[in-house]
């Protein structure tokens, strides 16, 4: 237990403890939502591609998070082959850009507001699927 308590310790930023940190990471990630639910609308409306914003948002990801994957990561990633970044692609393809095009395709018949409040459902559904599934296979 006292490797625990260490190990919890080495993670805190700032002196923030971890309970604190996962909570205001958790707020920022709503508030995130909210706003990518805003622009996203604004965006439709200006006339952007269904097609096209999610390539953008990808692309702007990418090259947000690329630093920090690649330098915290530096000494604990695995290699990298042609079939890990076959894999990598396909699970980006069919879940994060299938999942962004399906919601704007949505977000275009309803409003932000509606959006942001069907996504707080998602994981109650999720729970809901996983314990019905669970006892079907038992």
């Amino acid at each position: 237990m006292a490797d625990l308590g260490s190990a919890s310790s080495r993670r805190m930023w700032c002196s923030i403890p971890e309970r604190m940190q996962l909570h205001v990471a958790m707020l920022a990630l709503q508030f995130g939502y909210a706003g990518f639910h805003v622009v996203s609308r604004a965006a439709l409306n200006m006339g952007v591609s269904k097609l096209v914003f999610p390539v953008y948002r990808n692309i702007i990801a990418l090259l947000l998070l690329l630093p920090f994957a690649y330098f915290l990561e530096k000494k604990e990633r695995p290699a990298i082959s042609l079939n890990f970044a076959c894999q990598f692609f396909f699970l980006a393809l069919v879940g994060i850009t299938a999942n962004q095009g399906f919601y704007l395709l949505g977000l275009e018949n309803t409003s932000p507001t509606f959006a942001s409040a069907i996504q707080n459902s998602v994981p109650a559904i999720t729970f809901l699927m996983a314990a019905i599934f669970r006892q079907a296979l038992l």
